[in-house]
């Protein structure tokens, strides 16, 4: 399945979207009311009588207050601050058949329409409310806020820790508020161990890599009118998750130079775990292993035996050459961080 690289092409959407803006956030619920006039006018194409039988449906859809104008030309919205209370002024024009919002067109039967609309509205604002949503129910602007908060970095040691205790600790340190589903609370709860170490890599990528090997995967979920929340669930319910680091902007030899270094090279009948373990430190890089993929397939790096002899090869060309003699195959992708910091993600996937 690649259900984080639906994230990734709605995450870059976003990014694309507000790449101007000064300051990103992601809007938490405000505790401030919201109260929402709606006024609507009626084109001189309307047929007589029409503006008088919106005026008594529109009474019943969730608005604070509604009225009528004559000088409307096209629909509007405003959102105004006051001391205790959001005054949301929503502006109509009656056009034909349809009353024509901000947010949407509607005729006057889709009376639950406008009022979903009003309600959106009163939730969220209509700063959020009108937006685009892109991955996990998130504005562009949101999903940049969550990336950055996602960009803090890892700062002590993780290889050989309670995968449990990594967990938590790393989810604390974002500031985010996290809810676990019934796996997610058992599987943190026994004694599996982090593989991976995950020192200095952002909490994102960090998360996501050690929740993988426990069956887990981290979703942000932020429902209408209410906080964003991570959400750590079993993988097999997740339609969308945060990725385990996103693809690279640049071709891999700017991103990872010393990947490309060459050098003499002869393996003969080594552990491929052995081999490869050789290279990354060689390459300065992290090497982070699809735990989950080769489990299934039955692949342990320490059983397979290498063989590779060169008088001269990249070290990226020397761990595709490893990694092809497993059966099944193994495939390298150079991958960032949400800072940018790049690793080399091994799976069974190409």
């Amino acid at each position: 399945m690649h259900f984080w690289r639906r994230s990734i092409l709605a995450f870059m959407a976003g990014v694309i979207a507000v790449l101007m803006i000064p300051q990103f956030c992601f809007s938490q619920q405000d505790s401030k009311r919201r109260m929402i006039t709606l006024t609507v006018a009626t084109s001189g194409r309307a047929p007589v009588g029409t503006q008088q039988k919106w005026i008594q449906m529109l009474q019943d859809v969730g608005a604070d207050r509604v009225s009528s104008r004559t000088d409307i030309s096209e629909p509007e919205i405003d959102e105004v601050e006051t001391a205790s209370v959001t005054m949301i002024q929503v502006t109509g024009l009656i056009y034909g058949r349809k009353l024509h919002l901000p947010g949407g067109s509607f005729t006057i039967n889709d009376k639950a329409g406008i009022r979903a609309l009003l309600k959106r509205l009163r939730d969220d604002g209509a700063k959020v409310g009108l937006a685009e949503k892109k991955a996990f129910g998130l504005t562009a602007e949101q999903l940049v806020g969550l990336h950055e908060t996602l960009s803090e970095k890892v700062e002590f040691n993780t290889a050989g820790e309670k995968a449990g205790d990594v967990v938590r600790k790393i989810a604390g340190q974002t500031g985010l508020p996290f809810e676990f589903d019934a796996a997610a609370r058992a599987a943190i709860s026994g004694e599996e161990k982090v593989v991976d170490e995950v020192n200095g890599i952002s909490v994102g990528t960090a998360l996501a890599t050690v929740l993988r090997p426990l069956g887990l995967v981290l979703e942000p979920q932020r429902r209408q009118g209410e906080k964003l929340t991570m959400r750590v669930i079993d993988s097999r319910s997740s339609q969308e998750n945060w990725p385990i680091g996103w693809p690279i902007q640049r071709v891999p030899v700017q991103v990872v130079p010393r990947l490309f270094d060459t050098l003499p090279m002869e393996i003969r009948g080594f552990p491929m775990k052995t081999a490869l373990d050789a290279i990354q430190k060689r390459a300065e890089i992290p090497f982070y292993y699809d735990q989950n993929s080769m489990a299934r397939e039955g692949i342990e790096l320490d059983k397979v035996k290498v063989n590779l002899s060169s008088k001269k090869i990249s070290l990226m060309a020397a761990t595709s050459k490893l990694l092809r003699q497993s059966k099944p195959q193994l495939w390298e992708e150079v991958r960032v961080d949400e800072n940018g910091t790049p690793f080399l993600w091994i799976t069974t996937r190409r």
